[in-house]
Parts: C-alpha cells; structure tokens; sequence
C-alpha cells in the first residue's frame, strides 16, 4: 500500500515535470528554477538565480498588475492571473500563474513558489478563431452592405427613367395622331421628360459619389465665392417643378455673403436640400442667407408636414420600407447619406428642425468665411 508520503512526493514530481516552478526568497530573490523554466524562457539557471522575476516583465504588464500581486502575497494569500512573460530572446509567452507564499514555523513567510502553466498556444487559437469569426462578420456585413447599395441603386434609377419611358410613349401616340397637335402640352411632357433624365444622372453621380466619399477618396478644389448665384442657377434648374407645384419662393440675402469652400461640392449640397424642399414641401419655400461673425448661414425652410425621425434619415436605407418621414414622395434617402458625408468632409455644420411659427422644415447649413486648417487639399 502506498503511503500519503509517497502519494505527494509522486504528485510533486508530477507537477514539477508538467509546470514551469520558481521560488523565490521571502524578497523575491530567485532560488529555484525547474527545467521548464529554463526551456521557455531561454535563460540558464545559472542567468536567473540571484535575480527577481523583474528580469521576465512584459511591457503589456501593468503596474497594477504586479502591485496587486505583491499585496496579496505578502498577507499570505494565493495569488493567480494570467500574464505575459517575456523571455531572453525577446519573445513572450502567456501563462496561467499561481503563487503560493510558503510559511515557516513561526508563521513568517520564507518563500514564494511560482507555479505557471504555458497557454501561448490556446491563447494564440482562441485569437484566431475570434479573428475569423469577425472576418465571416464583415464579409457578411458587406455583402449585405452590397445587396443594399444595387436595390438603392437601381430604386433610384428606375423612378426617374420609368417616367422618361413613359412620357416619351405619349408624345410619341401624340405625334402619331392625324389630330391638331396640342404643342404647349408635349414641349411641357419634354421639359420633364428632360427634367428626370438630369434627376437620374444627379441620382448616379451622387451613388457613385457616395463610394469615394466612403473610401475617403474624394478630392476637393478651395475657392472663394459667394452662394448667391449658386442657388438662384438651382433655382432656375427647378424652376419646371416649382412652376408644377406653384411654389412661393421668397429670398433673402445678404451682400457680404462669402465662402471659402468647394464651390461644386457646396452647390451638391444646396441642390439636395432644395431638391427635397421642393418634393416634400406644399406650395411655400423660404431662403434666407445671412452672416453672423466669421460665419455664413444659409437656411432653406419649407411648409411641408415636416420630418419624424431627424437623425434617421441622413442615414443610408430604404424610405418605403421604414416610413422614416411622415412626407409623402419619391427618394430613399441616398442624397441625405450623400449630403452629410460631404459637410463631415468639407467641415460645414447642418442642422435639421421644425419651424417655429409654421408647419415644415427648417434645413441650416454654417460655413466658415475663413479658411479652415482641417480642409484637405
């Protein structure tokens, strides 16, 4: 029969062959090091006896890390955490560390016995497989992210050129019948036949737009300018729908009005809000551009039944599938997504509210009359 002597010598030994074993004087001097230990590590026996464990810190270590362990050891209790080793040729390995403080007879503490465990390598596993779980994550996401762009894009083309197929029938059936042709009424159907043929190619411009602003690839060319004769070219550019809608626009501007920013990518901007101002609204329209300080404001409101969710629609989905807006009308929110890539770039801040005295929208746009030190070139 074999003795509990025997039994915890054997479970000993069995230990010291698997585990890496130091110990240490009651200063954490090293007295003892295993074979393990010097296999790991690369360092003799010889190199590590007479030093402190200091000679195997990790950088990635806190000092945290080493304070806590010195106070839970030096009141006798048993210490254990995982940590990174470094060893002599400047590589490192993770292990499970336990370190039991050794008390003599008079109930002081002689020694301190080191007992790691080398889990580099489950470590390193479990690294790669959350790694590839989170690649599967990002192909899945852009996948969708892709399946979401095509039905956006091909939402946003259908609308417009649906209408040109349409009208262009109708003119066609018109110019076919051997009646009196009603020409004020087919050069109207051409005016819009034409006005959605540029609102499908603004609508590709802006989608492929989008691509290189979200591959920060967009360059963009400084001036200085004032807005003025941007708006009122878009104005005059709207002028069909306007006329169709018999909207009320009212200007006010200000002659010091002046902008150091992109010119072209400012009226993309502008030509958005107005665009969704004139779809959305009644028959109301109000622009007002004006200076405060070293700031040019402009803001464009409408009459319309105003916005629901006003963080939600700069982002990129579909409008008929989440009834984001309370209006009613084409878009699917594409040029909003567009228009806040292009402020974030260009440094302009927007803000979106309700008006105050009437029902609508109230779209501001502030630009720095000053050159900006964060504008890219």
């Amino acid at each position: 029969m074999i003795s509990d002597y025997s039994k915890n010598k054997h479970y000993f030994e069995a230990l010291m062959t698997a585990s890496i074993v130091s110990k240490t004087d009651s200063k954490g001097i090293i007295t003892y090091v295993n074979d393990n230990f010097c296999k790991i590590t690369g360092y003799s026996k010889e190199e590590m006896l007479g030093h402190t464990h200091a000679m195997f810190r990790h950088p990635d270590n806190s000092d945290t890390l080493y304070q806590e362990m010195w106070e839970t050891i030096t009141t006798g209790k048993i210490w254990r955490e995982r940590m990174i080793n470094l060893n002599k040729d400047g590589s490192n390995f993770i292990a499970e560390s336990t370190i039991i403080p050794l008390i003599d007879e008079e109930g002081h503490i002689s020694e301190y016995l080191a007992i790691r465990n080398d889990i580099t390598d489950i470590v390193k596993l479990k690294r790669e497989i959350f790694l590839k779980e989170q690649e599967k994550v990002e192909h899945e996401k852009i996948r969708e992210a892709q399946k979401s762009f095509l039905l956006l894009f091909t939402h946003e083309l259908k609308t417009p050129l649906n209408a040109i197929i349409n009208f262009t029938k109708y003119i066609r059936k018109q110019i076919e019948k051997p009646k009196e042709i009603d020409q004020a009424k087919l050069l109207g159907l051409l005016d819009t036949v034409s006005l959605n043929a540029v609102d499908m190619l603004d609508n590709i411009t802006i989608i492929l737009e989008t691509s290189k602003l979200n591959a920060n690839k967009m360059v963009y060319h400084y001036s200085l300018f004032t807005p003025e004769p941007l708006i009122e070219e878009l104005l005059s550019k709207y002028h069909i729908l306007i006329h169709e809608k018999n909207i009320q626009v009212t200007k006010y501007f200000t002659s010091d009005a002046l902008i150091h920013n992109d010119e072209y990518r400012v009226k993309q901007i502008i030509a958005n809000i107005l665009s969704n101002a004139i779809k959305y609204g009644n028959n109301e329209i109000h622009i007002t551009l004006s200076t405060h300080d070293d700031d040019v404001v402009l803001i464009i409101e409408d009459n319309g039944p105003g916005i629901k969710n006003k963080e939600a629609i700069f982002e990129l989905y579909a409008q008929e599938d989440t009834n984001i807006l309370e209006r009613k009308g084409q878009g699917t929110g594409i040029g909003l997504y567009f228009l806040k890539l292009l402020c974030r770039d260009l440094h302009i801040d927007y803000t979106i509210d309700d008006r105050k005295d009437a029902p609508g929208t109230k779209f501001s746009l502030c630009f720095s009359k000053n050159p900006s030190n964060k504008e890219k070139q």
